[in-house]
């Protein structure tokens, strides 16, 4: 069973292959939600790719319990790490994550920032389209521009 390896799973995450951790972070999620409090546990390990795997699996199994601790997770220094919190977070379609998705529309690193607004598309609250046209004027890259607009297209239906 599945279930009975998570902590080979768990070990994978720190191989020094990244294949391997890829292929551990897709078993825990197939694991469900019997691996969640393992994995919010390793949100606070020191390996960044620890963190940036265990948001990943979060965000795989889509357990809203996970939504507080991912949300702590997009203040994370590590650009990489805040981008899969960011990612997972918008996976989960809670209206808890509007706020902080809109937060990461301001993040240094511009896919971080086009991340949040695939995100905030999928959030269907249409309230927050004059927010994601103002976030257009000030955007520079062109990538982030255009889920900027796919987003504001999408809610506007």
């Amino acid at each position: 069973m599945v279930s009975d390896n998570i902590g080979i799973y768990l070990s994978g995450l720190r191989s020094a292959e990244k294949e391997v951790r890829a292929l551990s972070m897709e078993n825990l999620v197939k694991t469900g939600t019997s691996a969640v409090s393992d994995l919010q546990t390793l949100l606070e390990d020191d390996n960044w790719v620890i963190r940036y795997r265990a948001a990943e699996a979060l965000g795989g199994i889509g357990d809203i319990g996970s939504i507080d601790p991912l949300i702590r997770l997009t203040s994370d220094p590590k650009d990489h790490v805040r981008y899969m919190a960011t990612k997972s977070l918008g996976r989960m379609q809670d209206p808890r994550v509007v706020p902080v998705l809109t937060r990461m529309l301001s993040d240094d690193h511009s896919y971080t920032r086009r991340i949040a607004a695939d995100g905030l598309s999928m959030s269907g609250d249409n309230t927050i389209v004059d927010l994601l046209q103002e976030a257009m004027k000030h955007e520079s890259d062109p990538d982030v521009h255009a889920s900027l607009s796919a987003a504001i297209k999408k809610l506007e239906k």
